[in-house]
């Protein structure tokens, strides 16, 4: 005779079993956030004001939806953390800090909301990011039009990009000038000056402008 098992019905009530919240301890290398414990056992970690937002204490009941819930609010709290270190080590323009946490797989959500966050305090700025970027590649000898790529590379539209040129204070020429110093201590380009101006040429400068400045700085002979 075959005996046929009989399933027990699933006890809805197993599945929404209670946790206690067992220990909450300071990070020794880090006092700004603590680490919490369920039923003895480390399950996430939060920062002092999502402590007190959640309004968590030892003893507290949760099930596992409020440790999922927690667990991602920790998450997402170490990637702001993240971010803004990285934004505030040097200035970053949004397609860059987009990028960012693309590479870290953000939620699409959180992206945006930093962005809005870091936007309303200043620590994203477009303008700013323009000016340093130009700054800096204008001190590196970049001609103009490859400023401009680099612009546009880095997500600064057409108007900001007109604007943050138009006000550029280094004049083109004596960027032009100090590559040619530069470059004819090579001996590469010391006698050759056709290969020195195509050169020059490939990184931007107009050819008219590259003509006029080999001519005006040909070394004496």
């Amino acid at each position: 005779m075959k005996i046929t098992a009989i399933k027990q019905p699933f006890d809805s009530a197993q599945g929404d079993q209670k946790m206690r919240i067992t220990a909450i301890r300071s990070q020794v290398k880090n006092p700004e956030r603590v680490s919490v414990f369920v039923d003895s056992k480390y399950a996430f970690s939060l920062s002092l004001n999502e402590l007190l937002d959640e309004k968590l204490k030892q003893g507290n009941e949760l099930d596992e939806a409020d440790v999922k819930r927690l667990k991602k609010i920790s998450a997402d709290g170490k990637l702001r953390a993240r971010a803004l270190e990285w934004i505030l080590n040097r200035q970053r323009s949004i397609r860059e800090f987009r990028d960012y946490m693309y590479r870290k797989k953000a939620e699409p959500e959180l992206t945006q909301d930093l962005i809005k966050q870091f936007l309303d305090r200043g620590y994203l700025d477009e303008q700013k990011f323009g000016q340093w970027l130009v700054e800096l590649l204008g001190r590196r000898g970049k001609s103009n039009r490859a400023i401009r790529s680099e612009l546009f590379k880095k997500g600064i539209d057409r108007e900001l990009v007109d604007e943050i040129m138009s006000q550029e204070a280094s004049d083109e020429a004596d960027r032009l000038k100090a590559v040619i110093a530069k470059k004819r201590k090579l001996p590469r380009y010391k006698s050759n000056p056709q290969k020195l101006a195509q050169y020059l040429v490939a990184q931007g400068f107009s050819w008219d402008l590259v003509k006029g400045q080999l001519r005006q700085d040909e070394p004496d002979q």
